[in-house]
């Protein structure tokens, strides 16, 4: 999984779509991703949990193409749900708003 502060919105490969059940092709049209390759076409969803260690957002809206390949991208709607982020030296340090209901 890649963490990518130029990204809008959190990418999900098909296959971990799949395997996590995500409802992908959900929203009102299909998107077009600007990707460092070109332009890749796009599903959207949503997804009701995504947790990454402690930190656990919920309701993210996420986007799914074939252009991923394998890769799975947290975007900056992810990382806007924490109560911070930074990097320190090649360390990303990620800190979650305290108390987190993880039920």
């Amino acid at each position: 999984m890649l963490v990518d502060s130029g990204a809008t919105v959190t990418a999900i490969s098909e296959r971990t779509a799949r395997d996590a059940k995500v409802n992908a092709g959900t929203g009102l049209a299909p998107v077009v991703l600007q990707t460092a390759n070109g332009a890749a076409p796009a599903q959207t969803g949503k997804v009701d949990e995504l947790r990454v260690g402690n930190i656990v957002a919920r309701n993210l809206r996420i986007v799914t193409s074939p252009g991923l390949g394998s890769l799975d991208v947290l975007g900056m709607n992810f990382l806007s749900k924490l109560e911070s982020w930074r990097v320190e030296g090649r360390t990303l340090i990620l800190v979650p708003h305290h108390p987190q209901n993880v039920s």
